[in-house]
């Protein structure tokens, strides 16, 4: 697959040493966006700020770990 990038309005091919960096660079990026995965993950499955001090005010402290503590069980992070 070509690469071109945009300058202008004129569309431009890139050279086999862009190429390359442009590879390495979007490879790079998938590589970090994967290794972070679990933690966007975690965040929208931990219940609010809101809901987690109502926790540990009526349930204690050990409670609200044990919800937190399910929700990184359900998402590990990677080693």
């Amino acid at each position: 697959m070509t690469l071109y990038r945009q300058v202008n309005d004129e569309r431009i091919e890139l050279t086999a040493e862009e190429e390359v960096e442009e590879r390495d660079r979007r490879a790079k990026n998938e590589a970090e966006q994967a290794a972070t995965q679990y933690a966007r993950d975690r965040q929208s499955e931990y219940p609010s700020i809101q809901d987690q001090l109502d926790k540990m005010y009526h349930d204690g402290f050990d409670a609200w770990k044990e919800t937190i503590k399910a929700v990184k069980d359900a998402n590990p992070k990677p080693e």
